[in-house]
């Protein structure tokens, strides 16, 4: 009888702490979507961005990450660095004034998004586990 009530009180803080993670996830990715500093050209990367829980056992993981392969250059920025074509002769675009061998790209500032939410997360973590555990 004992035993039982344990193990039902283990369960329920269990249940609670995942319930917990979902509802930081869940708020780590809005505060991404919503604040994020670039400005969007096709939307896809806001919209790519997701934050999760999962449980597996007795621990409970959170994650906020990009959806989208460019996400790490949005996230930190790319130093300066060299374009050159991959299949043909020359670079082209509209409003150049003629094809170039190469470009000197100067590199992209970071527009962190990711980060910001996940400190905005750790912060309500630690509050929602004071506020439900006292500590």
């Amino acid at each position: 009888m004992f035993c039982d009530g344990v193990r039902d009180a283990i369960q329920r803080e269990r249940a609670m702490a995942v319930l917990v993670c979902e509802n930081v996830a869940a708020t780590m990715e809005r505060h991404a979507k919503d604040n994020a500093p670039w400005k969007d050209r096709t939307a896809h990367a806001r919209q790519s961005i997701n934050g999760k829980s999962t449980a597996n056992g007795n621990t409970v993981t959170m994650t906020i990450a990009h959806g989208v392969r460019y996400g790490q250059y949005l996230e930190r920025g790319t130093p300066p660095h060299i374009i050159k074509p991959k299949n043909k002769k020359a670079l082209f675009w509209n409003g150049a004034s003629h094809p170039v061998k190469m470009v000197h790209h100067p590199g992209t500032e970071p527009h962190a998004a990711i980060v910001p939410a996940a400190e905005e997360g750790a912060a309500k973590l630690r509050q929602a586990i004071s506020e439900l555990w006292g500590g």
